[in-house]
């Protein structure tokens, strides 16, 4: 890792770097996609219960994140001006309140509401001491959205989707965006930035071979794997073969492993992760895509965008859940740290 370092830092000045937030400030963002409300609930294990063969655990204290899509739009929040949330919301337990209260003042939030549903909640169940989760909880109705909603959302786009320069998608699989929305999308955006997610709730079902064309694109090694059946081929092999279908960019994030880019011509970059201690993982894509987008949108080096990648992703990894976003100030500070031990 230490070379790798070294030669970031030959190749690239921070200054450099610092020049595409003047442009990033300009754009007009708009972010679609699922909200989702972490629910994080701290406890002390006491042990095996007497009576049942169960856990029993002490209640010590309870985090709320705004997560999904709001996560996202919170970390473009502090290298854009003009940014604007399109989602939905439950008409039971709408969570509106807390989703207002837990914004960046410069996102504007546009939201239709599902019938019959609640705003989606994950809660997870912590161990206070290591930080460990326990098990998780999720209140939601996937259920896709019906004709009634999707035709409103659809005029909306309509109207909508040509004022602004990027549009992110973040697809959680949640029953909010269908065929429909995913067609108007792809029809109207002018740059369009995406992140399919593969989770628990929707394992085997929401992949990004559902959309037909973007500009860029963010995923963990598991969903590129999961839409070709490619269980232990050689990752890079999968990578091209995902490339060849849609000749567009690429980011796969690979845990330990790192991330790697393909760019417009196919070719790949492959970069080390950056931190050595993790304390959270739940976020980091979101923050992973989020801020590796605008760079993106910009062009940038092909070797600075993993690299870039991984400094987002190492900043969001060491803080609980979404329960910080990853600024403007926090990368500098980020990069300042890395690009002192790199020359030394």
């Amino acid at each position: 890792m230490n070379n790798y370092i070294q030669n970031i830092c030959k190749k690239f000045q921070i200054n450099e770097i610092k020049k595409y937030f003047e442009d990033m400030a300009k754009l007009n963002v708009l972010v679609i996609g699922d909200i989702i409300i972490d629910d994080y609930v701290f406890v002390r294990p006491k042990g095996r219960a007497i009576k049942d063969p169960i856990l029993s655990v002490e209640y010590r204290n309870r985090e709320r994140y705004a997560g999904g899509i709001l996560a996202v739009a919170n970390h473009l929040s502090s290298f854009v001006n003009n940014i604007k949330i399109l989602s939905i919301i439950g008409e039971e337990h709408s969570e509106e309140e807390f989703i207002m209260q837990s914004l960046s003042k410069n996102i504007e939030f546009k939201s239709f509401t599902k019938p019959g549903s609640p705003t989606t909640v994950k809660k997870r169940f912590i161990d206070k001491k290591r930080d460990n989760k326990l098990f998780k909880i999720e209140y939601m109705n996937d259920n896709p959205i019906d004709e009634e909603l999707t035709n409103s959302i659809l005029l909306f786009l309509d109207e909508e989707l040509p004022k602004y320069d990027l549009v992110v998608v973040g697809d959680f699989g949640h029953g909010f965006i269908n065929d429909q929305i995913r067609r108007k999308i792809e029809a109207k955006a002018k740059y369009m930035a995406l992140n399919v997610q593969s989770n628990s709730a929707n394992m085997g079902y929401n992949y990004f071979n559902l959309y037909k064309k973007f500009n860029y694109l963010t995923m963990d090694e598991q969903e590129l794997r999961l839409p070709f059946s490619h269980r232990f081929e050689n990752v890079e092999e999968i990578a091209i073969k995902a490339f060849d279908s849609y000749k567009m960019k690429f980011l796969v994030t690979r845990g330990p492993g790192g991330c790697m880019f393909i760019n417009k011509e196919g070719k790949i970059f492959n970069a080390p992760i950056l931190i050595s201690n993790v304390k959270d993982t739940v976020g980091a894509g979101d923050a992973v895509f989020a801020i590796s987008t605008l760079f993106s949108y910009f062009n940038a080096n092909d070797e600075l965008m993993p690299f870039i990648a991984n400094c987002a992703g190492g900043i969001s990894a060491n803080f609980m859940g979404n329960k910080e976003s990853v600024s403007k100030e926090k990368l500098l500070k980020f990069l300042e740290e890395i690009y002192k031990n790199g020359m030394e």
